[in-house]
């Protein structure tokens, strides 16, 4: 699949969300999705790029490398 068509403007905001607020919680409220939902958007857009871009621990989020 094309990594154009794969990502959207909705991954990068999201992505952008939870790497300011270092959780899915924070992102999904100031986003007006739910958890899922960014979660979701969040695990396409790291399949679409083949890689991770935070790691998870204790309910934070880190940013990885490729993340940053």
């Amino acid at each position: 699949m094309d990594i154009d068509a794969a990502v959207s403007l909705r991954h990068l905001r999201c992505f952008v969300a939870v790497a300011r607020g270092r959780s899915v919680a924070a992102a999904s409220a100031a986003l007006g999705i739910t958890q899922s939902a960014a979660s979701r958007r969040l695990g396409d857009l790291e399949q679409a790029l083949g890689a991770q871009l935070f790691t998870r621990a204790h309910r934070r989020l880190t940013l990885t490398p490729a993340g940053a």
